[in-house]
């Protein structure tokens, strides 16, 4: 059996302090501290290894406010090589030797590691020491900050519901090994915190005895075996279903049952088979039939756009065009509190000039200083009238409709619409902002077109494209549409065409429809 260290000696008269926690928790550096020695030159080896340099008890005689104590440096709980059944033997004849038992259990752990390990370390003391333990308990955190080092409060705000709990459990005695690092020996810190964790000890009535230790050794070895006894129960339970089932398979000719099971899997699975024909046929069927209207729809109409000499401002407050606009440019988008609001061009769905003329409407507007202003667009573009309603540029109704227009002081104010001209062009470009939305020849309009008259559900059909382009920047720049905004705008445009012929469903019936197709298709990828 270990024994103490070469030439240690217990004075019976004495209380012992005892010193427990796991390797490395700094029992060692706090052990010198309250000696008054340096934290690593000290009857106590401190040392910077993993495995624990305290294998036996070591002691010394230290004296608070005139009384002596032993103070008992302990090997490593639950994580030294040394088994947790020497480790018991160790403290046990600690408190053996003195005639005064233990007068406080300085319990030490590091204030970094506030761990699921860390728990189970808390309830393995309680276990190992036994519920009178707590009674002269005092935990000490180790390897603090500099801050709460300084200042007891710093270390307390940094308490995991697990600690706390557990301090309360001990009576709230806690304290803080000082860092020599951060504040030496002499510093008013430093003798700050070995002053509290000493008046602790002090304060600590009674001492925990070997009737103490024993009794939770007792209550331990009592749960062990408990443990142990249902686990027999338990096996023994698994041990006689599982020969139930034997035998129930022995009966049941486990050779047929088995036959005929295989036979089932291979009818169901051929069945399978054949559905998963049938559905693959009938998806490449309407794949074709998409494809056809898609090219159907383009011959018919260019799809909602911008004209290219529409002119937005970037970030850098200068004005272009829009047929000069690059994925990238931070264009303005919307106003707050009077202050502008930028926002990336994330996508051009498509830029360039049809060959055949296409329709377009010119919406003049008188801006706020009285200056006339126009925007023209394709008539299913869509823009926001004055109380932030979409409403398509077809829409509106000259000398009533009301729009949001930027005047001089960087307010969106109402501005009544003038006149609304039909007009032909072939040059078109449409793109998306973050945002969703954009502020072209001083009106707030949106970025989508020949959709649903809600710039919500147009933000969440979109939501996967800007994402994507969040990690792969876009580098369409073509005549056509891009696939994305293709595929979504031909599925909308059949869907309209079909319900408006059967006539029995109304627009809000047609977004609810495609809420639960985008949903069923975001699940589904």
């Amino acid at each position: 059996m270990s024994q103490f260290s070469e030439g240690s000696q217990i004075n019976i008269n004495h209380p012992v302090i005892l010193l427990i926690g796991k390797t490395g928790a700094g029992k060692s550096t706090l052990g010198n501290l309250l000696l008054n020695r340096p934290h690593d030159d000290g009857p106590f080896i401190v040392s910077d290894r993993m495995d624990s340099c305290t294998q036996v008890c070591r002691e010394s005689e230290m004296t608070i406010d005139g009384r002596k104590f032993n103070i008992v440096d302990t090997p490593g709980i639950f994580d030294t090589s040394k088994p947790d059944e020497e480790v018991f033997k160790e403290i046990a004849k600690t408190v053996q030797k003195s005639a005064h038992g233990i007068k406080a259990i300085l319990f030490v752990f590091e204030a970094k590691r506030f761990t699921e390990e860390q728990k189970n370390a808390l309830n393995g003391i309680k276990a190992f020491l036994g519920e009178n333990a707590l009674n002269y308990m005092i935990a000490i955190f180790s390897h603090a900050t500099k801050k709460q080092n300084e200042d007891k409060d710093e270390m307390r705000k940094a308490w995991n519901p697990t600690v706390a709990s557990f301090i309360g459990s001990i009576g709230n005695r806690w304290g803080v090994s000082p860092d020599s690092d951060y504040f030496p020996p002499k510093h008013e810190k430093h003798q700050l915190r070995l002053r509290e964790i000493k008046d602790f000890i002090m304060s600590t009535s009674g001492s925990y005895t070997t009737d103490m230790l024993e009794s939770a050794r007792r209550e331990q070895e009592r749960i062990r075996q408990e443990q142990e006894r249902i686990q027999r129960e338990k096996e023994e339970e698994e041990r006689q279903i599982r020969a139930e089932y034997e035998e129930k398979l022995r009966r049941e000719e486990k050779e047929r049952a088995d036959r005929a099971h295989q036979e089932e899997l291979n009818r169901k699975k051929a069945e399978f088979e054949q559905r998963q024909r049938e559905a693959l046929a009938a998806m490449e069927n309407q794949a074709a039939n998409m494809r056809r209207q898609v090219e159907h729809a383009h011959q018919d109409d260019g799809g909602g756009c911008f004209a290219l000499d529409t002119k937005v401002q970037l970030a850098n407050g200068k004005l272009v065009e829009m047929a000069e606009l690059q994925v990238g440019d931070f264009v303005l988008s919307e106003v707050n509190n009077n202050h502008l609001k930028f926002s990336e061009v994330y996508l051009i769905a498509h830029l360039g000039h049809f060959d055949q003329p296409i329709d377009m409407v010119k919406i003049k507007f008188t801006n706020p200083d009285g200056s006339k202003g126009y925007i023209r667009m394709t008539p299913e573009h869509c823009i926001f009238s004055s109380d932030l309603l979409l409403l398509y540029a077809r829409d509106v109704v000259p000398g009533k409709t009301k729009v949001l227009v930027l005047n001089k002081s960087n307010k969106l104010v109402p501005a009544i619409i003038d006149s609304l001209d039909n007009e032909k062009d072939s040059g078109y470009i449409s793109f998306y902002t973050r945002s969703g939305t954009v502020i072209a020849n001083n009106m707030l309009c949106s970025c989508y077109d020949d959709c649903p008259k809600s710039q919500f559900l147009m933000d969440l059909v979109f939501a996967p494209i800007r994402l994507w382009t969040k990690v792969f920047t876009s580098t369409h720049r073509q005549k056509e549409l891009h696939p994305y905004v293709q595929i979504l705008e031909t599925s909308y445009g059949i869907w309209c065409k079909t319900l408006k012929k059967i006539k029995i469903i109304g627009q809000k019936d047609v977004i609810l429809i495609l809420c639960l197709i985008y949903i069923l298709f975001i699940l589904v990828m």
